[in-house]
């Protein structure tokens, strides 16, 4: 008699993971997503094999599509750009004149005399430009011969005096006239120089103050000699400290020039209060208004007195 064999019985029983607690290493279910991963192997590498070739057709149709149409387009429009450029690059007469400092301004010459063959020369000049500065040397001539050649410097939208001092004459030089020369340009680098007026209003906070002019005829100082008499203070309210700072003096009768001085100040240091008292020759009357300004090149690192280290200025 035949054995009746149930009809489940030949086949394999699947083994279900997931009743078997994972104690230690792989869970139950990672052990099941490789042995996925192995029964499907093939198939998965197929799937990855026909990505890559797609992928490859499409960078390889890109790649070919852009090269045809450079060849056939791109070229010429290239080369229209290029000379397009070009006629763009191409500056004209009237642009440079727009990016060139205007030329700085001069009055007439004025002389003054200090003694016996003795004048004075003065000349006022202003600089019309906001963010030009210039150097530059001047000169002044009797009938067309040079008397006096010195140099000089103006900083942006400054207007100030140069003269010539004590220079002898025979007699009252006629024909006076004065020149600009040598003049060079420079422009205050705005990322250097952010805010020109607050640095130049810092560098060149020197107060004159307790001016005093007493003409020679009430100085005592000569009888023979016509020995006016100045004092002033001068007060350094900066926070840097100065080899030298030259000040020009100035004398007025109405807005008139009467007379003209120079006064240089050595080792300036800040925040110094310094008296000053010098003497002047020549025939003057007290003068209704004086004007006693520094000059110094703000822009030049050697006016400062030098630190270790090589730091220019006092911070």
């Amino acid at each position: 008699m035949e054995e009746k064999k149930l009809p489940n019985e030949n086949k394999e029983k699947e083994i279900d993971l997931s009743r078997y607690p994972s104690n230690f290493g792989p869970s139950s279910r990672k052990l099941a997503l490789g042995l996925w991963i192995i029964e499907h192997r093939k198939r998965l590498k197929t799937a990855l094999i026909v990505f890559l070739a797609v992928v490859a057709g499409i960078s390889w149709s890109y790649t070919i599509y852009g090269f045809a149409y450079y060849i056939v387009r791109g070229m010429n429009e290239d080369e229209s750009l290029a000379s397009q450029i070009t006629r763009d690059l191409v500056v004209g007469h009237d642009y440079i004149l727009e990016l060139a400092p205007a030329d700085l301004v001069f009055s007439s010459p004025q002389i003054f005399k200090t003694g016996e063959d003795k004048y004075d020369l003065l000349a006022e000049i202003r600089n019309p430009n906001p963010r030009y500065w210039a150097s530059f040397s001047y000169c002044f001539s009797v009938d067309n011969k040079e008397a006096d050649c010195e140099e000089g410097f103006i900083l942006p939208e400054e207007t100030k005096i140069v003269s010539a001092l004590a220079k002898d004459f025979r007699s009252r030089p006629a024909g006076l006239t004065f020149a600009i020369k040598k003049i060079s340009w420079a422009r205050v680098n705005p990322r250097q120089f952010p805010d020109w007026e607050n640095f130049r209003d810092e560098h060149l906070n020197l107060a004159v103050e307790s001016i005093k002019f007493t003409p020679a005829s009430g100085s005592g100082l000569s009888e023979k000699l016509n020995l006016n008499n100045l004092e002033f203070t001068i007060t350094n309210n900066t926070p840097f400290n100065y080899w030298e700072v030259p000040f020009n003096i100035l004398l007025y009768r109405g807005s008139s020039i009467i007379g003209i001085n120079r006064y240089t100040a050595l080792e300036l240091m800040s925040k110094e209060k310094r008296e000053v008292k010098m003497s002047w020759l020549g025939s003057l009357s007290s003068p209704g208004d004086i004007k006693i300004t520094p000059e110094i090149n703000i822009l030049k690192d050697d006016i400062y007195i030098k630190y270790e280290g090589g730091i220019g200025e006092e911070k």
